[in-house]
């Protein structure tokens, strides 16, 4: 199950990154935040109606900051009604 293609993090300022992820063009990601764990997600479905991920993959970019020393993100891939918790990207200063 291949939902997030490519992805990339970049620093843009002293604790300030940008996340660029590609994902099928037929499918949707939503963000989201574990304060007890200090855990950022993206989640990424295929969207209403779709059962197969589409080649052709649209790239997004998001802007995350480091929140006590931490900055982790973790893509949550579901398709199919099986969850991938995986790629992992985490910065720790």
């Amino acid at each position: 199950m291949i939902l997030v293609q490519t992805f990339s993090l970049q620093q843009t300022g002293a604790t300030d990154f940008d996340l660029t992820f590609s994902i099928p063009n037929n499918s949707n990601y939503s963000l989201s935040y574990d304060a007890t764990k200090n855990k950022n997600f993206v989640t990424v479905q295929l969207n209403s109606g779709q059962s197969q991920p589409s080649g052709v993959f649209v790239s997004y970019t998001e802007g995350y900051s480091i929140y006590n020393n931490l900055l982790d993100i973790t893509f949550e891939q579901k398709l199919n009604g099986v969850t991938t918790s995986k790629p992992r990207t985490y910065v720790q200063v």
